[in-house]
């Protein structure tokens, strides 16, 4: 029940996160803020009356049923800062959310993530190189973090998820609601595949103000995040200085430089910021080769597609030492001739390639 009332706590006007920290250090749980007296509250350093008015005319049992009642009828999940399955790296930002909202499943928190944002109204150049280097990282089991708007993000999210990989959408209105209307299929992918996250309720409306917090999230989810297109002024260079001033990388794809699109992006490029040709620039920095992610990939499809008795000769053999048909028979108690003819399958298929007076050893 605790999560509740922090869920209540979170959705209080004009406290504000600051003031909800000082609440917790001083009652120790959000449950203890909602059974507190008005002479307890007064204790608190730094609350002023008008929030102390806000908490006691704010509990209202009915109300918070309510809630969570609506977050059971949509499938949407509410994690506190204090919840295990909250972001890790999100914690570490300055003013992090006091509990975030996710319709989906949050992916591993153990698994990489990297942001990809950019311009509204990219250029296909834009919109082709977001594609391609999210394709490129869900195929290497990385989760790609946007922000669901319509071009940059919209090509990030569906790049990642056509190379197989998980996708979170971080949101400036409720995750029940779909911004832009016209991402709807694509939002119900995201959400299958991942998942849409935001620290505003369900029913919340888009608004002007939400994005500034949203793009805190976003940059805040990920090791790196990747600039694509970004003008001048754009929005997108916000997440940057965010991502910047949280410690994180930022990487950017260098633009034509007679291009609007491009006066922000290669100004980041003038500051310092590394440049990404490719998604192995992206991979090295998070310490994995193309080839790794390519073999694995590989042995993943070859899985799929074999026969059990296929599949459990074919997990004898190995990637760089040569393993001899004789071995596999004393392992699997399997006879010479059967494993002779499988072994010739997988070589006919392509899947190993058989070294003479050596063994057998994996393709690809």
């Amino acid at each position: 029940m605790e999560e509740y009332y922090l869920m209540w706590l979170s959705r209080m006007e004009g406290i504000g996160i600051k003031r909800i920290h000082l609440l917790l250090e001083y009652f120790q749980s959000a449950e203890a803020v909602w059974n507190a007296h008005r002479m307890q509250l007064i204790n608190v350093k730094g609350i002023p009356e008008k929030t102390i008015d806000a908490i006691l005319f704010g509990r209202d049992e009915d109300k918070l049923n309510s809630w969570i009642e609506e977050l059971e009828k949509k499938e949407i999940q509410f994690y506190s800062f204090l919840h295990p399955l909250y972001p890790s790296l999100l914690k570490e930002i300055y003013n992090p959310p006091i509990g975030i909202y996710v319709k989906g499943t949050l992916p591993d928190d153990a698994i990489d993530k990297v942001s990809l944002v950019g311009a509204r109204r990219c250029s296909r150049y834009g919109a082709s190189v977001t594609y391609q280097i999210a394709k490129d990282l869900g195929k290497a089991n990385i989760t790609v973090v946007s922000g669901m708007a319509k071009g940059v993000d919209a090509m990030a999210h569906k790049g990642v998820l056509d190379g197989g990989g998980q996708t979170i959408a971080v949101l400036g209105c409720g995750v029940d609601i779909c911004y832009p209307a016209e991402n709807r299929e694509l939002m119900e992918s995201i959400a299958k595949n991942g998942c849409l996250i935001s620290e505003y309720p369900p029913g919340t409306e888009p608004a002007p103000h939400h994005f500034p917090n949203r793009n805190r999230i976003i940059s805040g989810l990920s090791k790196i995040v990747v600039v694509v297109e970004a003008g001048k002024k754009s929005g997108t260079l916000i997440t940057a200085d965010i991502a910047l001033e949280s410690g994180r990388e930022v990487f950017v794809v260098p633009g034509n430089i007679t291009s609007a699109l491009s006066e922000g992006t290669n100004n980041l490029i003038k500051q310092g910021c590394p440049v990404v040709t490719e998604s192995n620039d992206i991979l090295f920095e998070l310490g994995i080769t193309y080839k790794e992610y390519e073999k694995q990939a590989f042995s993943k499809q070859v899985a799929v597609k074999l026969s059990e008795e296929e599949k459990e000769i074919y997990e004898q053999i190995l990637d760089k030492e040569p393993v001899l048909a004789e071995t596999i028979c004393r392992k699997l108690h399997k006879n010479i001739q059967e494993v002779q003819y499988i072994l010739s399958l997988l070589e006919i298929s392509g899947y190993v390639r058989k070294i003479p007076q050596a063994g057998y050893i994996r393709e690809g």
